[in-house]
């Protein structure tokens, strides 16, 4: 069998990832704190974007283009770490770089994705003292997040850092009680810096299509 889309249909997908692309974009330069900015759609899948007194471009291109989400998956506690670094993985699970060295088999199913998020903020761990990143559930996320964690204590579950397609296991920590309330923090080997851009992004939510820089001109006052 094959399906397709009808034109029609792609159209408004397009339209669709279009409009959120430029919502999610509106939020993003507000969390950069930018004054008058412009952002609007030019022709069938171009965005302007016009940023006065921007003094660090690079950043504001990274965090504009960034496709940050994140993803909450149970670790398959049962898959043999052998062969795993063989890239073999029982099915129903996935492979996954783990910033803490190595690759982690995860389940496919997703337990919470950044849909979830309401609040995001940048912070330290209180008993490592490392930097972290605090984040506020609904209240269907959080009564998701309770539910699994208290079905699940004592065993492991991994944090996903999501970019362009790609996943990164940040942290997988072992629960070990029931979480309530909706509140998650998310620390393993960041910097402050990194903590306050994945904040950022987590606030201004994802990209619903990846998008590239196609032209850049920076323009003096005059």
């Amino acid at each position: 069998l094959t399906a397709r889309l009808k034109p029609q249909a792609e159209t408004q997908v397009q339209e669709f990832a279009l409009q959120q692309n430029i919502t999610t974009l509106r939020n993003r330069v507000n969390e950069l704190g930018v004054a008058e900015p412009v952002i609007q759609q030019q022709g069938a899948s171009r965005v302007v974007v016009q940023l006065p007194g921007v003094q660090d471009t690079a950043k504001a291109k990274d965090i504009l283009g960034r496709t940050a989400t994140l993803e909450i998956r149970m670790v398959d506690e049962r898959a043999d770490p052998i062969a795993i670094a063989q890239g073999q993985v029982p099915f129903g699970d996935e492979s996954v770089a783990s910033r803490e060295g190595g690759n982690i088999a995860v389940k496919k199913d997703v337990v919470l994705t950044g849909d979830s998020i309401t609040d995001a903020s940048p912070g330290f761990d209180s008993t490592s003292g490392q930097a972290a990143v605090h984040i506020n559930l609904d209240g269907k996320g959080a009564r998701i997040f309770k539910d699994v964690t208290r079905e699940n204590v004592g065993k492991r579950m991994a944090i996903l850092l999501i970019e362009k397609g790609k996943g990164e296991v940040v942290t997988a920590p072992v629960i070990r009680t029931e979480i309530g309330g909706g509140r998650v923090q998310i620390s393993g080997r960041m910097s402050t810096v990194e903590a306050n851009d994945v904040a950022l992004l987590l606030r201004a939510g994802s990209l619903a299509a990846p998008m590239d820089i196609i032209e850049e001109r920076t323009i003096g006052p005059s």
